[in-house]
């Protein structure tokens, strides 16, 4: 018996073998590529070093582990930047949440996390305000979790999350595989292992390279969605809406385990959107036909007719997204807005389309907000109650959920209310009632970013699933020939942002439209605080318009961050002799022509050599000024200027 007991373990134990030199196998194969082969790194962030600062930086094309490997169109996340130590007088947030959040369809500020941003330092400058934008398109609670688990590391002082909209389409929404849809538990443990380099390699194996074809496809909804009809009564949406519960519960528990402040938004979408896909009720033989022609009699104003027929089709199917819809537009024509308000959220929640969420997100954000003291507020509500007859439509809305700038606005500074009424922010004096007003101007959203949502927002409504719909543009219609092309060639990549920012504010500057300019300037240091030419060319700007405070302001700001920049210290030190601080304005044009030294820039040493001579004239050296408009003149001989001055000196000189 001994013997037989012993060669069964013997059995059990060689037949362990094969699997532990797998793993053995494993583990060194992982280690070899982490050292032979750094590509295949693909952090949450990186460091990097810009102006002198150590700073951190979200990737942007992180989000590549959450999709399949063949998908040709993935989103990205924005490349925020933050301070990798963090100041005594840093106030960090993250924003949680998808497309919305991300600010769908503008690029640079008109979103909820910059304007937050703006608000806050408008009411305490003296602080360092961060706020890291993780909000990005297609992606679902299931991410949201886990880029959450991975940045609460760099110590946020606040969350704030509207998070809701793709929990269908997202990764491992409908879509997901047989072990993630029986084990939803296991999804963030395949996250993790996503992370590991033998995965990146033959993910990078599997991952088209190059630019689409004809044959592949580009759209991002349609790419999601896989066209994909959902019933809110069926079992995947019964098992997608317990999980959004689960992970919204999992992120409040995260943060109040970290003591860490959170406030949550409900969600919000555009009611005056007719569904997108509605099923066919069985007693009308020819439903599309049907459908053009309740449209038909809609137009006409038919709508005693349209009521009754519809009321009685909803007696057969209450759950029909078209005739709800219909229903509901209808009663509204006959005067009676609540009860078609009540329709067209039963539309919006039964579209089989579930690119809006539907009313069961927002119980369940209410119901866990309520149980765990979560800071709350309705964006659903807000925009009812700035909207007519309390349906929220195309006056806070793209298209069929994506909010206007306004839109963003209004839900970013009831973020700040919730903020300040909750005490999250220690040390700012000033009441709500000094919030900045909603003006594009004053909140920095400059003309690139506008232009940019007129185009990406022109493109979206004319393919799948869009249909006869139709957006207006803000900025485009009236731009003139340059700024048009310079808003296209940067929606398609030709310049960076940064440099379509920087061509249109040229442009607007010369045609005299300073104030865009000005916007344009001062949206990209509210973006990045840190940039000497915005600076610097925000300097030259205020002198056009003889705002000489702020120039000087913005020249000594731009010295301050880059010291080595010439320009900005031959401009202040010409504002400085105008002024009368010669001592000051000679200190700054001596330090532009030592930074000069030898290079060839010529009209740049011809006006230092002009300002000098000032300078020195109004010292009554008139001498020393006769010398230095003549190296001045001999650099550049048709400098009025400096002629003028010269012919003034001879007087003088000869007088005497």
């Amino acid at each position: 018996m001994a013997n037989a007991a012993f060669s069964r373990k013997k059995a059990v134990l060689f037949s362990l073998v094969p699997t532990g030199l797998l793993l053995v196998l494993l583990v060194a194969t992982e280690f070899l590529l982490r050292v032979a082969v750094p590509s295949l790194d693909h952090p949450f962030v990186r460091e990097v070093n810009a102006d002198g600062i150590e700073w951190v930086q979200i990737n942007r094309r992180y989000l590549t582990k959450y999709f399949p490997a063949n998908q040709i169109v993935v989103p990205e996340l924005r490349a925020s930047v933050f301070r990798k130590v963090k100041k005594p007088s840093t106030f960090r947030i993250v924003c949680l949440g998808s497309s919305s959040m991300f600010g769908t369809p503008y690029e640079m500020n008109a979103n909820i996390a910059a304007i937050v941003r703006k608000q806050l330092r408008h009411l305490s400058p003296e602080k360092d305000i961060e706020v890291i934008n993780l909000g990005a398109s297609a992606i679902n609670s299931n991410v949201i979790l886990d880029l959450f688990k991975q940045f609460i590391r760099f110590q946020p002082d606040l969350v704030l999350m509207y998070m809701g909209h793709n929990e269908f389409y997202g990764p491992d929404g409908v879509g997901a595989s047989l072990l993630q849809r029986e084990f939803p538990s296991t999804i963030p443990f395949i996250y993790s292992l996503r992370d590991l380099r033998i995965y990146r390699l033959f993910q990078g194996l599997l991952t088209p390279h190059g630019t689409p074809d004809d044959h592949q496809e580009r759209n991002l909804m349609k790419v999601v969605s896989r066209n994909t009809a959902v019933s809110l009564a069926s079992s995947d949406a019964e098992r997608v809406l317990n999980l959004f519960q689960s992970n919204l519960g999992s992120i409040i528990h995260l943060c109040q385990d970290k003591h860490l402040p959170l406030i949550v938004s409900d969600l919000t979408s555009n009611l005056d959107f007719p569904p997108f896909l509605s099923d066919s009720i069985r007693s009308i033989p020819h439903w599309q036909n049907f459908c053009s022609g309740v449209r038909n009699e809609f137009q006409l104003g038919s709508f005693h007719l349209l009521r009754d027929t519809l009321s009685i089709l909803r007696q057969q199917d209450s759950t029909n997204a078209f005739v709800n819809y219909w229903l509901g537009q209808t009663y509204r024509k006959l005067g009676q807005p609540q009860t078609g308000r009540s329709m067209l959220v039963l539309a919006r929640d039964n579209d089989l389309l579930k690119f809006r969420a539907p009313t069961a997100i927002n119980t369940i954000i209410r119901k866990l907000c309520a149980s765990n003291e979560v800071p709350f507020f309705s964006s659903d509500s807000l925009f009812a109650s700035l909207s007519p007859e309390g349906i929220a439509g195309r006056n806070l809305f793209w298209e069929h959920l994506h909010p206007t700038a306004e839109g963003y606005y209004r839900i970013a500074t009831q973020f700040v209310h919730t903020i300040l009424r909750s005490n999250y922010f220690p040390g700012s004096m000033r009441s709500t009632s000094s919030l900045l007003p909603w003006n594009t101007d004053s909140l920095s959203i400059c003309w690139l970013d506008l232009s940019y949502a007129d185009i990406s927002m022109r493109n979206l409504t004319t393919n799948w699933p869009f249909s006869e719909y139709t957006v207006s543009s803000v900025v485009m219609q009236n731009a003139g020939d340059q700024l048009r092309q310079i808003a296209l060639d940067t929606y398609m990549s030709k310049y960076s942002w940064s440099e379509g920012c920087y061509k249109s504010a040229f442009v607007l500057q010369r045609s005299g439209n300073l104030r865009a300019a000005q916007t344009t300037y001062e949206a990209l240091l509210e973006d990045y605080p840190f940039s000497y030419y915005a600076h610097y060319l925000l300097g030259v700007l205020h002198k056009e318009s003889n705002n000489l405070l702020e120039s000087i302001h913005h020249y000594r700001r731009a010295i301050e961050l880059n010291p080595d920049y010439p320009y900005a210290r031959i401009d202040l030190g010409l504002l400085e002799v105008n002024q009368g601080k010669f001592t000051d304005a000679a200190q700054e044009l001596q330090t532009a022509l030592t930074l000069i030294g030898d290079k060839n820039m010529v009209v740049e040493k011809a006006t230092i050599y002009y300002g000098l001579s000032a300078i020195s004239a109004n010292n009554g050296d008139m001498n020393k000024a006769l010398d230095y408009v003549e190296q001045s003149l001999q650099l550049n001989p048709r400098y009025d200027a400096a002629r003028n001055l010269r012919s003034n000196l001879l007087k003088v000189i000869g007088a005497h």
